[in-house]
């Protein structure tokens, strides 16, 4: 298993222990096995974003919470955050190839998001909200989108915008790199 697998294990498991919950607590709360998350905890076994998601509401954190800290944030006043490139914060999600820096704060009404994934990853099972608004424009690559029932390819400077009640997904099937910003509302990290 790569290195990123074992920090994010290691990251759920220092919660769920924080929160003085057992692997059976969260496997029954998910619907997921006490297998499945432990094995997930010793970076063994990858997860979906929808998994993590489920992991998160579980443990009663944000997925944000699985993110690797940034070090600094600079707040300029008090409605204005100023994060650098080499402050992102990333999450990687090595079953899809992908990686997600979180390119602003997470206590405003949005989010914007940058993703990038390599040839043929995937988000998994398609993802659903409660509540909001989604936008992804493709800086590099092809990506296939799901939106309820429909499909769309989307290239190199297209945008498309959905509800995010409605269950989406999305792919790489590109030859190279998928580089897209998200732009989220409310957060969902």
């Amino acid at each position: 298993m790569e290195n990123s697998d074992v920090q994010l294990g290691q990251k759920i498991r220092d919660i769920r222990k924080g929160k003085k919950m057992t692997i059976n607590e969260v496997a029954k709360q998910t619907g997921f096995t006490p297998s499945f998350i432990s094995q997930l905890e010793r970076g063994l076994t990858k997860a979906s974003v929808s998994s993590l998601q489920k992991i998160t509401r579980a443990l009663d954190i944000t997925l944000s919470s699985l993110f690797n800290s940034a070090d600094e944030i600079q707040t300029t006043n008090q409605s204005t955050n100023l994060i650098r490139k080499k402050e992102r914060s990333k999450l990687v999600f090595p079953d899809e190839k992908s990686t997600d820096y979180l390119l602003t704060g997470i206590d405003g009404r949005f989010e914007v998001i940058l993703t990038e994934m390599e040839p043929g990853g995937e988000s998994g099972e398609l993802i659903s909200h409660d509540e909001g608004e989604e936008a992804i424009t493709v800086l590099e690559g092809t990506v296939e989108v799901t939106v309820g029932n429909e499909q769309y390819i989307l290239e190199e400077g297209d945008t498309i915008t959905f509800a995010s009640q409605v269950p989406h997904g999305w792919s790489n099937v590109g030859d190279s790199k998928l580089k897209l910003i998200w732009v989220v509302s409310p957060p969902t990290y």
